[in-house]
């Protein structure tokens, strides 16, 4: 096995990456050209493609992005701003071979950390293992019906209800694969963040993530009126649709936007044919946990660890510091308008 490390301006390396990566069954939208171009293009952080060939063949491939932060130590990552990016390979000999090269390439190029967010396992937690994952990051995922009635369907009648609730609250839904409803996804988007204590992503990254992906991307928003209360992103690969960003306004909680945010782009994949949909990553046993639990989803494990680090390394830290706690509480307290300019402009350094 060899391997060489590629950049986006290759256009060989490109199509053979696509290729590669196109049947894989541990292949997700994350592993897409199209999310390392919206880095690129909107953070300017630095992707690079390890592709390992065996007689001429691509037989694996590993994206990692080399973060670039001002007063704080560079940073490699696979991958920033999403639950993973890890390695896909024929066999796993592939892809502990990729891991390792991506370890020593970090070490040579002078990084001393490279967050490798490992998603790739294909069963869920067992009932009898889910102790050792208490507190801890996993990523919630439910397979899907063929259609959305039939998916409708299959929710129990409690659930269904819960989305009838928003139907006869006067809620609606619009859907677009281009950015025409950028504005209102963003305005709810930018407001939860700020709510949330976290800077949020630029209006710029949200654009180039509909325009790289296309017709694999979805952008849906919920309207009180003409009032947009709730917005969603989706990305398609292969048979698995992930769910990267979702949010809502909390003073229209109450009215259950989240509901029927979530019954639609569920909808939408299973029309898709996807067969699986992943909520994103939960902390176990927590709020956002039994949401997506509720939907019929499963906890998958998340193993993340520091590739230039691997024996030391913890997979996940659990709880904040204080001074983070604090810092969470001056931001909900600034003004939208503070938030949003400073938080776009700090987000590309924070690869979570």
């Amino acid at each position: 096995m060899n391997i060489s490390i590629s950049y986006l301006n290759d256009r060989t390396a490109i199509k053979q990456w696509h290729s590669y990566i196109s049947d894989h069954p541990q292949a997700t939208a994350y592993h897409n050209i199209a999310w390392l171009q919206a880095v690129e293009t909107t953070y300017q952080q630095q992707p690079v493609l390890l592709m390992a060939y065996e007689d001429g063949r691509v037989v694996g491939v590993l994206p990692l992005v080399i973060m670039r932060r001002p007063l704080m130590h560079n940073a490699i990552c696979a991958l920033p701003y999403c639950d993973m990016g890890h390695a896909l390979g024929k066999d796993l000999t592939i892809t502990q071979g990729l891991e390792r090269f991506a370890g020593e390439y970090a070490s040579k190029k002078g990084f001393t950390q490279l967050d490798y967010r490992n998603g790739s396992s294909m069963e869920p937690i067992p009932a009898e293992a889910m102790a050792k994952y208490n507190g801890q990051k996993i990523t919630m995922k439910m397979p899907l019906a063929t259609s959305s009635d039939a998916q409708m369907a299959s929710y129990k009648s409690k659930l269904r209800s819960q989305i009838r609730k928003a139907e006869k609250n006067g809620l609606t839904i619009k859907l677009s694969h281009k950015t025409d409803l950028l504005y209102d996804f963003y305005r709810v988007f930018s407001h939860n963040m700020r709510d949330l204590g976290s800077p949020t992503h630029s209006k710029c990254w949200f654009a180039n993530i509909m325009t790289f992906y296309q017709d694999k991307a979805s952008m849906a928003v919920v309207y009180h009126g003409d009032i947009p209360i709730g917005a969603g992103i989706i990305l398609m690969h292969g048979t698995l649709c992930s769910i990267p960003w979702a949010s809502t306004l909390a003073q229209y909680n109450r009215l259950a936007p989240n509901m029927l945010l979530y019954s639609h782009l569920i909808g939408v994949a299973a029309d898709h044919g996807m067969q699986y949909f992943d909520f994103g990553r939960s902390t176990l046993n927590e709020g956002t946990y039994k949401f997506k639990k509720q939907w019929g989803a499963v906890p998958y494990p998340l193993l993340w660890v520091d590739l230039c680090n691997p024996v030391s390394s913890s997979p996940q830290g659990t709880g904040d510091s204080a001074i983070k706690a604090t810092l969470i509480q001056i931001w909900r307290n600034l003004p939208l308008s503070v938030t949003t300019t400073v938080g776009s402009r700090v987000r590309g350094y924070i690869s979570l």
